[in-house]
């Protein structure tokens, strides 16, 4: 079976564009199930946040000298 120039742009047009629509869907699957669910937040929220329970360090923003100063 022979197909003229006609029908061999039409198939090779017709392949890309389903790649494109495959590729599209792919990565809206992705951005869309990776989202954060509304009023519950996101996991990576909690994952991150700062230990509000530990003790805070010993280091100091300013010297002792300066501290004194400043009161």
């Amino acid at each position: 079976m022979r197909f003229s120039m006609k029908h061999v742009k039409f198939i090779r047009v017709l392949k890309y564009s389903m790649a494109i629509v495959f590729i599209t869907f792919g990565v809206a699957t992705i951005t869309l199930t990776t989202g954060c669910k509304t009023k519950e937040g996101c996991g990576l929220e909690k994952k991150y946040a700062p230990d509000m329970e530990s003790k805070g360090g010993k280091s100091q923003l300013f010297s002792k000298k300066q501290r004194k100063k400043m009161k």
